[in-house]
């Protein structure tokens, strides 16, 4: 504990107008209690029991199989992945709305399809409802899948594969969805993708949580928005945002501080459930990351905690009920 707190200290970094640079911990936060502390961490509301009923208005799903290729092993090699598409009710007759766009990212023995089928279409239900009620602003999610093949047997096993999703996403994926469907992209090249990520949010569960701090590693110049939910940052290896949460922590503002996004570029919604297993390996993380008030200020970043729930498909609707309004705000 000596060695890590010595280590903090002097590993703490933030960003300037003009570039990184290293810094010592202000007092304030020498006892290694992050500023404003009670205003990262956030309990979740409940979502209303209603919404897990059919709403009124109902929006569909389309499923999508896309070119793509082997990113993870790095060979290059085609194949052919498959997504499916959230299009909100009335997308059809909106002739001139644009729709804010969500790539949300399954667990271990998920699918593409999962997001929208699982517990009785739970999430098709919320967002219909979200909608509906204009608890958010229009918006497009999308389920894709990093699987290639048959699944791990091992989750973690996994990684690789996870790591590569980003790179699909904004290479081949986004362009296909981006240009089909009515939103904030002019063009779905590299400079039409850059400048509508106001507009694109990623998130994802588990292995999805874990894709999703490799997007911010990899493509924060393509999404401002990351929904990391219930797992920790592998960047710097398996499990390092538990083992080595100072380190990986440092090494994500340096990310950012690299970037042209530090300041109000980004924001950082993570969560997990009390009860969940990855609930202290993801906190750990967060807080570390909060003690760079610089670079991960609460305006950036924020933790919410879903009292008692456990590591599961369910307590997903309770996150994306109080994230996206948050996100996308109507």
């Amino acid at each position: 504990m000596m060695f890590k707190t010595i280590l903090f200290c002097l590993c703490m970094t933030a960003c300037t107008d003009n570039d990184s640079e290293y810094s010592v911990i202000p007092p304030e936060q020498e006892s290694g209690v992050p500023q404003d502390y009670t205003e990262l961490m956030n309990k979740t509301v409940a979502v209303p029991a209603e919404y897990e009923q059919e709403a009124e208005h109902k929006g569909s799903v389309v499923r999508i199989d896309y070119a793509t290729r082997d990113y993870a092993e790095g060979t290059g090699a085609a194949r052919t992945n498959t997504a499916y598409i959230y299009l909100p009710y009335g997308y059809d007759e909106a002739s001139d709305q644009l729709y804010n766009v969500l790539y949300f990212v399954h667990g271990h023995e998920g699918t593409a399809a999962s997001f929208f089928q699982d517990e009785n279409e739970l999430l098709r239900k919320l967002l219909d409802h979200m909608t509906e009620n204009s608890d958010m602003a229009p918006t497009i999610v999308v389920s894709p899948s990093y699987i290639y093949g048959e699944p791990t047997a091992y989750y973690a096993d996994a990684d690789p594969y996870c790591k590569a999703l980003p790179q699909e996403l904004v290479n081949d994926l986004i362009p296909v969805i981006e240009s089909r469907y009515r939103t904030y992209a002019e063009s779905t090249d590299m400079t039409g993708i850059e400048a509508s990520r106001e507009h694109r949010a990623i998130g994802g569960f588990s292995m999805g949580a874990v894709t999703t701090w490799y997007a911010l590693e990899q493509t924060l110049n393509c999404f401002k928005y990351f929904i990391p939910i219930s797992s920790d940052c592998w960047s710097l290896g398996r499990f390092a945002g538990m083992n080595y949460p100072y380190e990986t922590a440092e090494y994500l503002a340096d990310v950012v501080c690299n970037s042209e996004y530090s300041g109000n570029g980004f924001y950082i919604w993570a969560a997990s459930g009390t009860d969940d297993v990855a609930y202290n390996k993801t906190l750990v993380q967060i807080q570390a990351m909060s003690q760079f008030t610089e670079v991960f200020p609460i305006t950036n970043l924020t933790f919410h905690e879903q009292d008692g729930a456990r590591h599961e498909f369910r307590p997903m609707a309770e996150y994306l009920y109080n994230a996206l309004p948050s996100l996308f705000p109507y």
